[in-house]
């Protein structure tokens, strides 16, 4: 039978106490608390308010009530819109945050993400570093309730660097150890263990701060590695320090973590009595995500003393909590601990259900590309990492240097001549002999490599004889492009993040106007050709990626991407008309809806007519004829010559030089579109307007 082993979501308490506390201090710092002023004078004072004072107003309104849901989203939402009606990109980021913290805060994840990354992306627009980092913490909170724990890392390290240029060591010691937790869900317990000590060594130099719920989650990797004794050490020494003074869920968590080591080393009394002091305090703070393990692990101490009836009933109250609150891993453990018992009890279909559940939440958590993408992101962060240090050794070992030969140049400078010399031919026979035995190493490696190159043709040939006549052009071609766009837009984006990375760092140093204009004109054109690999990547993962229907409210899918393209054209009113029934639903791919929909009425703000002549207007409709969902985008914009109509669609088409594209917008827009067994045309309205119309069929 397998020893205890405490679950992701049983420490997330642990993980978002320490995170909320940090991101909520600096997301809601900005605004004017208004203490216990009456909120009837503030909503009076809000609604006389000028057009410019009203969004900072509403969110004073939403900081007095964000702890009721319904109250605090109506003000974040009145702020975000009167910070849309007047360009106050600040409030906007903040309203955003807000909705998306509301939302969080109720579960609604997924929800959540899509607001934080509308705030981050503005906030990073403007160069609003409080609100970038208030961001990416919620973001990689939100993943983490996902368990989607690749992008939460990923979001988790970008906080951290901020942290770290901003030198605030309680800051960071809270990253690293956010960090930690991420990589503990991920069964990694060496990579935590290294996170979590550098937590503990941060907080031991801010004296002690927060330091027993680091020892916790240090016990908590030891005990994923079985160093059973070290792990119980460190809970120990977690509610030892506890005693001190410190809230009732840092017992909760050490009496749990306890409870597992002493099962592990088979002193099962010891640990049902740390597991039921757990439950204890579980049930007094309400805690149901700790109540999860409590449950799986007292069941296992059940299942291991033979009362099969007493651990299948804490394992049921284990897994209608984990229902309850969307826990993929502790579902997993369930399904695994139902297999055991199940099987121990010869109910072996039972059992080999269980087990199937267990296999598919399982890879869902970390798959392969899952995998890639952690890989990446820990090589990213390492890179940056390895690079700063080896700056900081370069600069003390070059002012060193420069201090010893000055001292000894003038006496040695013979000395070292000869040797030099001396040096270099005794190199020089060395360096020949290693290069022939270098050669002799190469010749045998490739004729290797030609044995097994012809093996592997023989192989393939075998394999694809049968296809060949009727589809071998057709797949190598697909195949070739698709390696192509996906490995060139992969290899071209690490040297121009290093371009990028040096352009930053050069504009720091240089003071010449002349060289500075350039450098911000190369970052720039970087910046674009990143764009460019992005929408490339995007064509791959369309091309090979099955479409997965859910039911989409296009009405609020249409007014999301209006807002967000408005923030972007504040120079010229234009006007927008959605004429979209509130309640239409279709059922369809929504990220392929948003690439359709995002891309035309992007376009239709890109290529409006900045002639103060001429009253821009942009109107958005659907409607549903049959069988078939039509959509359609009208704008009285800069127009599309009928001359080359016809190449629009085409991929790296450009038809106009008013904006500096790349040319895929509308070769995304086909390629979706064609995804969904739809069709997509571009005319001339009665009026003479561009017309843009996407038909799709109704599942």
């Amino acid at each position: 039978m397998n020893s205890i082993l405490p679950m992701c979501d049983y420490y997330m308490n642990a993980f978002k106490k320490g995170v909320t506390i940090f991101f909520v201090i600096i997301a809601f710092a900005p605004f004017k608390v208004l203490g216990q002023d009456n909120i009837d004078s503030l909503i009076n004072l809000a609604e006389s308010a000028t057009l410019e004072e009203k969004p900072s107003l509403f969110m004073d309104l939403f900081v007095k009530t964000r702890q009721n849901f319904d109250s605090g989203m109506f003000y974040a939402n009145e702020s975000k819109k009167y910070a849309l009606l007047a360009g106050d990109s600040l409030n906007y980021t903040r309203a955003e945050y807000a909705i998306a913290y509301l939302y969080k805060n109720q579960g609604y994840a997924e929800d959540a993400i899509a607001h934080y990354l509308n705030a981050l992306k503005t906030a990073r627009n403007n160069g609003f570093t409080d609100r970038e980092k208030a961001s990416l913490n919620g973001l990689a909170l939100s993943y983490y309730g996902l368990s989607q724990f690749d992008k939460s890392l990923k979001y988790h390290f970008e906080s951290l660097a901020l942290r770290e240029n901003d030198g605030n060591k309680s800051d960071i010691a809270i990253a690293v150890n956010n960090i930690g937790l991420v990589y503990y869900q991920l069964n990694d317990f060496s990579k935590a263990i290294l996170y979590f000590k550098r937590a503990l060594e941060i907080e031991k130099e801010l004296g002690g701060q927060d330091i027993e719920g680091t020892y916790v989650n240090l016990g908590l990797a030891y005990l994923g590695l079985k160093e059973f004794d070290v792990a119980l050490e460190n809970f120990n020494r977690g509610i030892e320090l506890c005693n001190e003074g410190c809230s009732n869920s840092i017992f909760l968590e050490a009496y749990n973590g306890a409870g597992a080591c002493l099962f592990a080393l088979e002193k099962k009394k010891e640990a049902r009595e740390k597991l039921l002091l757990a439950l204890e305090v579980a049930y007094q703070e309400d805690a149901e995500s700790n109540l999860i393990s409590i449950y799986n692990n007292l069941a296992q101490i059940d299942f291991a003393e033979n009362d099969f009836e007493m651990a299948l009933n804490r394992l049921d109250s284990s897994q209608i909590l984990a229902v309850k609150l969307a826990s993929r891993n502790w579902a997993k453990k369930n399904f695994r601990l139902y297999a055991e018992l199940y099987s121990q009890a010869g109910e072996f279909q039972k059992a080999y259900d269980n087990q199937v559940k267990y296999d598919s939440v399982n890879s869902e958590i970390l798959n392969d590309v899952v995998a890639k993408n952690l890989l990446q992101i820990q090589v990213d962060f390492e890179e940056r990492q390895n690079l700063e240090i080896i700056a900081l050794k370069d600069k003390e070992i070059g002012r060193r240097t420069t201090l010893l030969l000055l001292s000894i140049i003038i006496s040695v400078l013979t000395v070292v001549i000869i040797f030099i010399l001396y040096r270099n031919n005794k190199i020089r026979r060395r360096v020949n002999n290693k290069l022939t035995a270098a050669n002799k190493t190469i010749e045998s490696q490739n004729r290797t490599l030609t044995e097994l190159n012809s093996v592997l043709e023989e192989r393939v040939k075998e394999r694809t004889e049968e296809l060949r006549e009727s589809n071998e052009a057709l797949i190598k071609s697909n195949h070739d492009l698709d390696n192509f766009i996906y490995k060139t837009s992969h290899d071209i984006r690490g040297p121009l993040a290093t371009l990028q990375g040096i352009c930053n760092i050069a504009l720091m140093d240089i003071n010449d106007p002349m060289a500075v204009d350039y450098l911000q004109k190369l970052s720039k054109t970087a910046y674009k050709l990143n764009l460019i690999l992005s929408k490339l990547l995007v064509i791959n993962q369309i091309n090979n990626a099955l479409p997965l229907l859910e039911d989409v409210r296009l009405h609020n899918l249409v007014i999301s991407m209006v807002d967000e393209n408005k923030m972007s054209y504040f120079s010229k009113e234009i006007s927008v008309k959605i004429e979209i029934s509130k309640s239409l639903t279709i059922t369809s791919d929504p990220d392929l809806l948003k690439i359709i929909l995002g891309n035309l009425i992007s376009n239709a703000f890109k290529f409006h007519n900045d002639s103060k002549r001429v009253d821009s207007f942009i109107i958005v409709r659907s409607c549903i004829e049959g069988d078939l969902f039509i959509f359609e985008v009208i704008d009285n914009g800069v127009g599309i010559e009928e001359s080359v109509a016809h190449q629009i669609f085409d991929i790296f088409s450009k038809t106009s030089e008013i904006q500096d594209t790349a040319g895929l917008g509308l070769y995304l827009v086909k390629l979706a579109t064609e995804k969904l067994d739809g069709k997509i045309e571009v005319k001339k309205s009665d009026e003479g307007d561009t017309l843009f119309r996407v038909t799709l069929p109704l599942n």
